[in-house]
This record gives structure tokens, sequence and C-alpha cells, in this order.
């Protein structure tokens, strides 16, 4: 059947714990607030009532008539409060049958004696010890009675070993709580002393300086606790109620003392069912002492180092396995004795030559007397080759990330790269297009100026008209180029392949540029083995490559100098060379001379240009399965090779 339990609160912590504790047991909790409470309050429907302290004491008439109630509860406040300490000592006087539960007890004796209370009612008063405080100065002596007093204890106080001993003589107790250094005595005496008088007398010794007392002398005379004053009452009153569970621990060991004795019979039968199961378990177990010498192992430990009982004993745990296992177990060892449970990896060597990986739980035993170790063994290969491949995995899945990252990594500089590529771009192309441009508009409006004046010259409007159809053209080969790029980008640009003489394209190329080669008295000369090579190209694209590499050696080279064309051929390949007397190339541009919108850093700003040229000459070799790449001359200026496959026309 259910308890009900009704709590009657003022706001207290320790009301709060009682509702869980009590909650916790299966009861069933009604909290209310001392306000709610009246003269119809029905308490005899409850089996057990908690009040907690702060509750006024104009209540406490209400509450009278709970003094007939088997099972009350009093929760007391902290001894510092004392408003709250005196309304609760005149709420004890009224419910003098209540059970005083206090704030410095922990939960696990406060369900204890919750469970006590519900089952048996005032039986489950709890016992309280009774104290002889001795200290030689009065005011401190005052203060700890008071507070003592006021956690419901039965104080007696003296200031000296011979009042002590007077009040030894007369009452019980079984608490002494001693200053150390008195006027003419130490604790210690005091201690010994009422010792004389009740040998089961605990003591708390309270001391200035912990140095002061003889640590190993005081707990061989019996002494529980050393305080450090000042002494706060709540760590006085913890370790009294510490002191006290331990004497209340004796006792009741004493009476269980009796009742072991008749689980000895029980307890030899159980010995020998765990013996069975110990010496059956498929799990090897092996007791050993600290030595490492074998004391005895159950059949599949023998099974496992396939040794018989007696071989195993004249062994040693440390000659079974593997050196470095060894040094480890020895190592844990040391260590493992203080937290006395430990786990270490282990290897068992085979005759075979296959080792054989364990797990050895460790832990310590009390074998007649002396330390010893109980070790439970686990064969671990399966999770050994469980992680030897989920770190192999882990290896293959750094090396993708490494490469990944890599991957990402030359995309990034890749698009930072065309980034910059197409701000220069921008800017020239700005240039570029801004030149023929303004050169056209300046013409047409210089020839309709003197139109409208009536002055119109031939000669004048032919060398206007002739001004604005060479910037138109050069602009339209701007035009051309980015039209062009914009479609081998897109994959569109058409490619017509057909057999053609090698050496007239290249003829044609330099016809093309011949104007420009004149104006800078350059003169382009052209060097080849045979004059009748055939090679399968697109003769369109072929010419524009060779009047793109030539018009930039032009562009790039000083005026009277020359440009070296050097034609050749192999058994699968065609080469072209061209070469120029200018500034050169950068060697570290070399790889990114042929990328869009890149122009070398010593000629961007001097000769102009879109940096397309190149790039459209690139996209049309590698169209025809060849490649194209530049280097500087021994002798200074740039050289462009192209390697061009025959194909069909071999």
């Amino acid at each position: 059947m259910t308890n009900k339990v009704l709590i009657i609160d003022s706001n207290s912590v320790l009301a709060m714990r009682i509702k869980v504790l009590f909650e916790l047991l299966g009861s069933e909790v009604e909290h209310i607030h001392y306000e709610n409470l009246d003269n119809q309050t029905c308490f005899a429907h409850f089996d057990v009532i908690a009040i907690a302290h702060g509750i006024p004491p104009e209540y406490f008439e209400i509450l009278d008539v709970l003094s007939q109630h088997e099972k009350i509860i009093l929760l007391a406040p902290k001894p510092e409060n004392s408003e709250h300490l005196s309304a609760f000592s005149q709420l004890n006087r009224v419910l003098s049958n209540a059970i005083v539960i206090y704030p410095f007890f922990g939960n696990k004796e406060i369900t204890g004696l919750l469970e006590r209370v519900m089952e048996i009612g005032e039986q489950a008063q709890l016992l309280l010890p009774k104290v002889l405080l001795v200290d030689h100065v009065p005011t401190r002596l005052k203060q700890l009675s008071v507070s003592l007093t006021g956690a419901q204890l039965d104080v007696k106080t003296a200031s000296n070993a011979h009042e002590a001993g007077l009040l030894a003589k007369e009452h019980s107790f079984d608490l002494l709580i001693c200053d150390f250094n008195l006027q003419e005595e130490t604790g210690l005496d005091v201690f010994e002393q009422v010792r004389s008088y009740h040998i089961n007398c605990r003591c708390l010794l309270m001391t200035s300086r912990e140095s002061q007392v003889d640590t190993l002398k005081a707990i061989r005379q019996g002494v529980e606790d050393v305080l450090t004053k000042p002494v706060d009452e709540n760590a006085l009153l913890q370790s009294l109620h510490k002191l006290w569970q331990t004497e209340l621990l004796r006792r009741h060991n004493q009476e269980l003392v009796e009742r072991l004795q008749d689980t000895v019979d029980a307890l030899i039968e159980r010995d020998s069912l765990l013996r069975v199961i110990y010496k059956h378990t498929p799990d090897p177990i092996m007791l050993f002492n600290l030595k490492g010498f074998v004391i005895e192992a159950n059949d599949a430990c023998l099974n496992l180092f396939g040794l018989n009982a007696e071989q195993l004993e004249s062994h040693s745990i440390f000659n079974l396995f593997e050196r470095q296992s060894v040094e480890a177990l020895k190592n844990r060892i040391e260590a493992g004795l203080m937290a006395r449970h430990f786990d270490c990896d282990l290897v068992l060597p085979r005759p075979d030559g296959l080792s054989v990986p364990l797990m050895g739980t460790f832990i310590e035993i009390d074998h007649h007397g002396e330390i010893g170790l109980a070790a439970i063994f686990k064969n671990v290969a399966h999770l050994k080759r469980k992680q030897q491949l989920l770190e192999e995995a882990k290896e293959v899945l750094e090396a993708e990330v490494q490469a990944r990252t890599a991957q990402l990594q030359s995309a990034k500089e890749a698009a930072e790269r065309a980034n910059i590529s197409k701000s220069e771009f921008l800017a020239n192309m700005s240039h570029e297009l801004r030149t023929p441009m303004h050169s056209i508009l300046s013409f047409a409006r210089f020839g309709l100026d003197k139109l409208a004046a009536n002055e119109a010259p031939i000669e004048k409007l032919t060398k206007y008209l002739s001004r604005i159809e060479t910037s138109g053209e050069r602009l339209l080969l701007l035009l051309n180029n980015l039209l062009d790029l914009s479609k081998l980008d897109a994959g569109r640009f058409p490619f017509n392949p057909s057999v053609h003489n090698f050496t007239a394209i290249l003829a044609e190329g330099v016809e093309d540029v011949s104007g420009l080669a004149m104006k800078k008295c350059i003169s382009i000369n052209l060097h080849a083995q045979e004059s009748g090579l055939e090679v399968l190209c697109d003769r369109d694209q072929m010419v524009q490559v060779v009047r793109n590499l030539l018009g930039n050696a032009l562009k790039f080279s000083p005026e009277n100098s020359q440009v070296q064309v050097y034609l050749s051929n192999n058994v699968d390949t065609l080469n072209l060379t061209i070469c120029d007397q200018g500034v050169g190339i950068p060697k570290d541009e070399l790889e990114h001379i042929f990328d869009k919108f890149a122009q070398s850093s010593k000629t961007n700003s001097g000769a102009g240009g879109t940096g397309l040229g190149l790039a459209i000459c690139k996209e049309f070799i590698l169209l025809h399965k060849g490649c194209i790449y530049a280097r500087n001359g021994d002798s200074g200026g740039a050289e462009f090779v192209i390697e061009l496959p025959y194909g069909q026309g071999n």
C-alpha cells in the first residue's frame, strides 16, 4: 500500500530533498506552503507528516493537534540561523514526539531514516550522541556549545582536564570535542582520561596549526579527526556526524558478528559453487602474487598456455609473455595497485611463430593475507584485425583528403591566376579598344569638319579614310580574337583538316606580316630542310598561328633586327621554331605565357596586346594533336616551338 506524505514547507531546500527521497521510496507526496494551513486541514489522511523549519509561531496552534500523530518529521535549520533556530526549538517542544532531520545529514542516512519511519513509526527515532566539549577559552566554548545544542545534541562543557574527568566519571559520553592546547594539558591527555571511563568514546581535536599535533601519535591513541581553528560550525557538525555514524556502524557491526556466524555454512556452500564456476568458465583466469609466480589457474587458462597445473605453477607470469608485454605489465602493476584494477595489452608467443594478442583485466586480491592479483584474459585477435583495417582505412582516407586538398589548392591558385589575368586583360582590352575607336572617331570628325567648311581636298579625305580603315581593321582583329577564343572554349570552332603544303602556309603567314617587318626594318629569314612538306591540318588555323607567332616576334624585336624561322621534320612530326631578338620571357613565366589573357611582365607594359594571341595558337595546335611551347634563346630573345604530327599527310 502506498504511503501518503504531507510536507508543510517554508521554501526550504531540505524540504525539497525530503520530497524527492519520499517519491523515490514510492510514496504519494502532497507539498503545501504553511500559509495554506487552517483549522480545516485534515492531517489524519496522511501516514507521514514532515514540517520544515521557518514556520512562524502563530501557526503552532494549528500544528498542536499533531502531537498525537505517530509519524512526524521535523526538518531542522542550520545552526547559524539563530532566528529560525529559536522558532524551531519552540516547534520541537510542541511536537516532542517528532523525529528531527538535520541539514548536514547525507541522502543515504535520510533515506534509511525515512524507511524506518514508514515501517515502525516512533521506534525510528534517530539516536544522537552525548558530547563532552572541552576548551579553555570561555567565549569559544560558549559559541561551540550553542551550535551543538542548537543541533539538538546533549552537550556538557569543561575548561580543563580535571573538570572533564569529573564529568566523564558522572556521565556517559559518546564523543569528545577538545582543544589540543589547553592551559596545562593537551587534548590527548584529556582523551586518555575520558577513555579510562568510556573506552568506546571517540575524539575530535581542534588546533590552530595542524603541525602542533603529532598525527601518528594521535591516531594511535584513537583520535578520529583534527580540525583547524577557527572551526567552521558546518564543518564541525559534519565531522561530528561522520564520527557518530562510524560509531553507530561499529555498534551495528557488533550485532552483525553474531548474525554472520549463521551464514558461514551458506558461504561455504556458495564458495564451493563459485569454485566450480571458476574452474569450468570458458574465460582463462589466473591468480599470481606480486613477484609474478602463479598461484593457480582454471582449465581455460591451462589450455591457453598449453601447460598442466604443475607446469604452470612453476612459472612466473613474467616469463609467459613477450618482453615488451612483460615490461608494460610490470609498469601497470606498480601504478595500478593504487587503483586496484587495471587493463593491459599482452602478446603470448606460440611455438608456431604466430603470436596471440590478449587483453588482460587485473584485479587486486587478498590471498591468505598477502596481496595478489587475479587476471582474466581475452583473446582480442579479431579486434586487433578490425583495428588494423580501421587504421588502414584512416590512412587511405587521409591520403585522399590530402590529394583533394592539393587539388583544391591548385584550383584555388589557378582561379587566382585567372582572376589576375582577367583583370590585366580588361585593362589592356580597354586600352586596345579605346585607341582604334578614338582614332576612327577623331578622323571621322576631321572629315566632317572639312566637308562642313567646304574644304575637302581629296588627299586629306583619303588620309582620314585610310586612318579610319586601319583603326577599324585593328578593332576587327581584336573582336575576331575574342570570338575565336569564345568558340574554342565552347568547343564549336570549325575544324576542317586536309592535306596542305606547310611551306606554302608558312610563306603566306610571312607575307601577312611583311608590312610590319618593313616598317621596323626587320628581316624574316626562312630555313627549311625541304620545300614540299605536307601535313594534315586546317589551313586557316595554321596560317593564323604562323601569323600570330611572327607578329609577336616582330612586335617585341628591336628595329633593324632579324627573325629566324626554322622548319624541319623527323619520322613522326613537323617542327617549326620562330626566334626573335627581343627581350625574352622570364623563366618563371614560360609555363603560363600561353594562358588566356596572360602577357610577359617584360612586354605587357610596352608593346600592348590583349594576351589572346598565344592562347588561340595553343588551342589551334591542341586541335591538331600537337604541342607548342616557349623558351629563351642562348643569345637572347624568345623562341616559340611547334611540334605538329603529320597525320594522313605523311
